[in-house]
C-alpha cells in the first residue's frame, strides 16, 4: 500500500461541483506524475505523506478548476470613434505541477542535508604515533604520514 493516497472525496470536499469521474482521472494522473518526479512517495517508510498529499491535492484542484475560459470582445462607439477591446480568459494547460511543486516533492524525499564529508580509506590499528604538530594543525586528522610507514612516526 503506497504511503501517499488521495481519494475522490479528498478533492470533492473542496469543490463538490466537479464530476467524480473526472476527479478520479485527475487523481490518477496527478499521482503518476508525482511518482515520476519523486519516486519515494510510494515507499512505506516515506516520512511526509501528508505534505506530499497537500502538494498533489492543490495541483489537482488547480487543474480541475482551470476550465476552458473564453474570449470576450467589448466594443464602444462614440461619434466617429470606436474602440474595441478583447479579453482572453483562457488558461493554457501546461504541466500539472508547477516547478516549485516538483521541487517541493523532491525535497520531501531527501533524508539528510547536503554537506561536506570525508571517508578515511587508510586503516589504523590505534597504536600509531603522530607528530604533535599533526593533531594541533589539522584537528586530530593525520596528515603527517605516520599511517603510511607501519606506525613508526611521521614521515618527515
Amino acid at each position: 500500500m503506497p504511503a501517499v493516497e488521495i481519494t475522490t472525496d479528498d478533492i470533492l470536499v473542496f469543490n463538490p461541483d466537479l464530476d467524480p469521474d473526472q476527479v478520479e482521472i485527475l487523481i490518477r494522473d496527478g499521482l503518476a506524475l508525482a511518482r515520476r518526479a519523486a519516486p519515494c512517495i510510494d515507499q512505506e517508510e516515506f516520512l511526509y505523506p501528508e505534505a506530499a498529499e497537500a502538494v498533489i491535492r492543490s495541483a489537482i484542484l488547480r487543474w480541475a478548476e482551470s476550465g476552458s475560459g473564453a474570449i470576450t470582445q467589448e466594443s464602444n462607439t462614440a461619434g466617429p470613434w470606436s474602440f474595441q477591446q478583447t479579453f482572453d480568459t483562457r488558461s493554457a494547460r501546461r504541466s500539472l505541477f508547477w516547478p516549485s511543486e516538483v521541487t517541493e516533492l523532491q525535497r520531501l524525499c531527501q533524508t539528510s542535508g547536503q554537506g561536506a564529508f570525508s571517508i578515511d580509506t587508510i586503516p589504523t590499528n590505534g597504536a600509531c604515533s603522530h607528530s604533535p604538530e599533526c593533531s594541533v594543525r589539522f584537528g586530530g586528522l593525520c596528515s603527517c604520514g605516520a599511517v603510511l610507514n607501519a606506525d613508526r612516526g611521521a614521515l618527515w
